[in-house]
């Protein structure tokens, strides 16, 4: 039995509990703010203070920091359980839709979730017999529905009700030992480098939900990276990741000074080298240091978009190469998520760019299906190609892909609820890695795939790419593409990367997309405009609408 009953069901509002998931995201955001101001402070106090009493203050700060970093990953166990609750929001639908279709049918809905069919009283005793049948068989299809949702309801009840009392004994547990007592023997091992975390998704979340926060937080400490790990739920990912973002430019900032204070005069010109192989040392100096330039860069670029971002967006990827995924809204609890691969010269300095086309995405989906819970990841997950030249190349696509294949997986992994619909966009070279990883015979987790402006994605023909759960001759049905007739790269890509999917025989389902022309004396009247290839995303383009409609599940073939 489920325990809850369909007025239950029909009066609970699992958006505020959303509401409520997001404002404890935000309220440990500015905990964690704090903290560092207060790191600050103490650091600006102990720059010219030496003895045991500055020591003393240093190791107290240290420890106060350690605590206040086992109080937020709690916090983040009270949001995620409610982030949970909030997916009962498609079952509370579902339940509705039931209890509508049972009554244009004349059925009557208990409130324990049986179905009584109507009365066939015709007058004709055959007639009735046969109609009675069929009004029978449609209150038992309508009962088994129902009877499954309200499961499913009960049992996330059940589910969150426990994940908040095991928050709330944590709290309790950290205000009686603040350090949080002795590690998890697994994350001890780990810790000990006698055991590894789990490579599959599926099982490193199953280890993470197991573990108390100071258990987290100790694997944070030994793995600082590991918020970019698939398999870590979208709240924590979120946490450590801006944790070890500000970690990673404070770093960087700290080896950028130490080089420029090596060598003050190669940096202002005053004291340029003397001798040719202090040439040879300088080229490697200015190497170093524009390396280090463009790292602090793609950071900033990073820090500014998750900054910016609501409490209800998550920082998914952050790492010391300067990738990043970003989700508008938690991938966790939305019934579909969205994830947008971008294409040729996408490094972080153009995050913005993808942020604004993703935010595009959303508001087409949300027009499409307004009811329902929708998120959209931007992922610069790999190294793009940096120009067209690069991007006649397939290595890209080929370390993109499988990283691309795995994020996937984490998706699948850490949502909570019913089955999400899951869609993967790309764009220009985008769409060749989206190739790669659902290609050579393996399987991406998606549901549909969207091809745009696409030159190639090294797959011949549609049956070549492998969706979970979707048989390969139903592929037309669920892979998607599109190009506008004045961008040049779905014309001139097929010569590195094979067929467009736009082709006919290559067995997509095309749909049109037609921006802006470019309209410059000259210019007029020419069968290509590049301006086109980033025109998809632009109002008023028919081809956004469609994406969006594909996102939410509402296109109509």
């Amino acid at each position: 039995m489920s325990g809850v009953s369909v007025s239950q069901v029909r009066g609970w509002r699992p958006m505020a509990a959303a509401t409520a998931s997001a404002g404890v995201v935000e309220a440990n955001r500015a905990f964690r703010a704090a903290m560092a101001q207060v790191g600050r402070a103490v650091d600006a106090a102990l720059a010219d203070w030496r003895g045991s009493g500055a020591t003393a203050v240093s190791l107290r700060l240290l420890d106060s920091q350690l605590r206040s970093n086992h109080l937020g990953a709690a916090a983040l166990d009270i949001a995620d359980a409610f982030a949970d609750a909030a997916t009962l929001d498609g079952v509370c639908a579902a339940v509705r839709e039931v209890e509508g279709e049972a009554a244009a049918n004349g059925c009557v809905v208990r409130d324990d979730g049986t179905v009584t069919a109507a009365r066939a009283e015709t007058g004709n005793g055959a007639l009735d017999s046969a109609l009675q049948a069929c009004f029978d068989a449609k209150a038992m299809a309508l009962q088994a529905r129902l009877a499954a949702l309200l499961e499913v309801a009960g049992e996330t009840d059940r589910r969150v009700a426990v994940r908040l009392a095991d928050a709330v004994a944590e709290l309790a547990t950290l205000a009686a030992d603040p350090d949080g007592g002795a590690l998890d023997p697994t994350v001890a091992g780990i810790v000990a480098g006698t055991a590894e975390l789990p490579a599959d998704p599926k099982a490193l979340c199953a280890l993470w939900e197991s573990l108390a926060p100071a258990d987290r937080d100790a694997l944070f400490a030994f793995d600082p990276s590991i918020g970019n790990r698939d398999g870590i739920p979208a709240v924590a990912r979120d946490h450590y990741n801006r944790i070890a973002l500000e970690r990673l430019s404070e770093a960087a900032q700290l080896r950028l000074a130490a080089l420029e204070a090596r060598h003050p005069g190669w940096l202002t010109g005053a004291d340029p080298p003397a001798t040719l192989a202090e040439w040879y040392r300088k080229d490697e100096w200015d190497d170093a240091r524009r390396d280090l330039e463009k790292r602090l860069a793609a950071y900033a670029c990073v820090a500014a978009e998750a900054d910016a971002a609501a409490p209800s967006d998550l920082l998914l990827v952050a790492d010391a190469q300067g990738h990043a995924a970003i989700a508008l809204n938690n991938p966790d609890t939305a019934r579909n998520i969205a994830t947008f691969v971008p294409g040729t010269d996408s490094a972080a300095d153009t995050l913005d760019r993808g942020m604004a086309r993703s935010g595009a995405l959303l508001d087409a989906a949300m027009r499409a299906d307004p009811s329902a819970r929708t998120c959209v990841i931007t992922w610069y997950g790999y190294d793009s190609p940096a120009w067209l030249g690069d991007a006649l190349q397939d290595r890209f696509a080929d370390a993109g892909g499988p990283v691309l294949d795995r994020f996937q997986d984490g998706l699948r992994a850490t949502h909570d609820g019913l089955p999400s619909r899951n869609t993967v966009i790309g764009h220009s070279y985008g769409s060749t890695v989206i190739g790669v990883a659902a290609g050579a015979g393996g399987a991406i987790a998606a549901d549909d795939l969207i091809f745009v402006g696409s030159p190639g994605l090294e797959v011949d023909h549609v049956s070549g790419l492998g969706l979970h759960g979707i048989p390969p001759e139903s592929n037309h049905e669920h892979v998607y593409a599109t190009a506008d007739g004045a961008d040049p790269i779905p014309i001139l890509g097929p010569v590195a990367h094979g067929p467009s999917p736009t082709d006919p025989a290559f067995g997509a389902t095309v749909f049109a997309s037609s921006g802006a022309t470019l309209d410059l004396p000259g210019l007029r009247g020419l069968p290509i405009d590049p301006w086109a290839h980033g025109s998809y995303w632009d109002a008023g383009n028919p081809g956004l609408t469609t994406q969006g409609a594909i996102i939410a599940g509402t296109y109509d073939r």
